[in-house]
């Protein structure tokens, strides 16, 4: 990756940003902002084997992502920065990741981009470094000429191994300072994979799951991998209609709005069989998990369940939770390793 111009003008700022990510964290950690229906796993079931012919503990979790070597097939999906508690937060989740080897996502680094005096609130000092560590950027934020210098730059700020791209048309066209001109988001991607190369640009939606159709779209734009992050769990609109009572009218419609995770899961193996899927949205233990590797995922995502973790301070806890339900269901299910785990493995 070519290193990006320290000249570059970053994106213009928007005064109301660190007000918006405290309500977000704040809002998303309560009640009442999730989707009106579940991921679709609820029909999903794993067989059950009595005699798993194998030690629990000889079952491996280990697998790759993105050309790095995880100790299980765990994403800590983007939640937070640019604010003192998202600094807290994103402290936690990285020593939870570092310690148990599994992937990061950091929040939407726009801010970042707009005030670099809070890059300590995305990378605290001193923390220790996941195997897997993504910056993430908003699309609507690569559309025109400096998008891919934008991304370059976030990279390079946080010393990511590679750039997430979220997709939230719903969310920005309900937010009031949203973004809701996606005219270019396709090639302004294209771009920012070809200006980031070789580093990895996985793309993901942010709960409204992706249809096949965008998935074979961003397979061709030449993206490492899709995160499909289905409806099932947050939903965004609801969030920022709690945010502001006006958009609290529109939001409202759209509880129930968007793939279900098992579904827009389905799609995008369907649309782009070779290409790497994440699957996320509404997912809550480890059973969860290896349902959706064995329905096709390389790894699978979790927000919510970390974000509440991480307020109280047991984010490291939480995910020992998640992999040791992962390692028994995959042993219950008769499989060696997660990464074996495939439709030979579903009920």
């Amino acid at each position: 990756m070519r290193r990006p111009d320290p000249a570059t003008p970053p994106a213009p700022d928007d005064p109301s940003g660190p007000a918006r990510k405290a309500d977000h964290v704040r809002i998303a950690a309560g009640a009442g902002v999730e989707h009106a229906r579940g991921p679709g796993l609820e029909g999903v079931r794993l067989r059950h084997r009595a005699l798993p012919e194998r030690a629990l503990a000889d079952v491996g979790l280990q697998t790759r992502l993105l050309g790095a070597a995880l100790e299980a097939p765990l994403v800590v999906s983007a939640m937070t920065g640019g604010t003192e508690e998202g600094g807290e937060i994103n402290r936690r989740l990285a020593r939870a990741a570092a310690e148990h080897g599994i992937a990061l996502v950091l929040g939407s680094g726009r801010r970042l981009l707009d005030d670099p005096a809070t890059l300590g609130t995305y990378r605290p000092e001193g923390g220790l470094r996941p195997p897997l560590l993504l910056a993430n950027l908003g699309a609507a934020q690569l559309r025109g000429p400096q998008g891919p210098e934008r991304a370059a730059r976030l990279v390079g700020l946080l010393e990511a191994d590679g750039l997430s791209i979220h997709l939230n048309p719903i969310q920005e066209a309900v937010q009031p300072e949203g973004e809701s001109d996606f005219t270019g988001v396709l090639a302004g991607i294209a771009a920012a994979v070809e200006r980031l190369a070789p580093l990895p640009v996985l793309v993901k939606e942010v709960g409204f799951g992706l249809d096949g159709e965008d998935v074979r779209l961003l397979a061709g734009a030449g993206v490492a991998a899709v995160d499909v992050a289905g409806a099932g769990g947050t939903n965004w609109a609801l969030i920022e209609g709690r945010r502001e009572p006006a958009a609290g009218a529109v939001a409202a419609a759209f509880a129930d709005w968007g793939h279900p995770t098992a579904d827009a899961l389905a799609a995008a193996r369907s649309a782009a069989p070779g290409l790497p899927v994440v699957a996320s949205g509404g997912l809550r233990d480890g059973v969860d998990v290896a349902k959706c590797l064995a329905l096709g995922a390389s790894a699978a995502g979790l927000a919510r369940p970390l974000l509440l973790a991480a307020r109280d301070d047991r984010a490291g806890e939480a995910v020992a939770t998640v992999i040791d339900q992962l390692r028994i269901a995959t042993w219950a299910a008769g499989a060696p390793s997660a990464d074996a785990l495939g439709e030979a493995h579903l009920a």
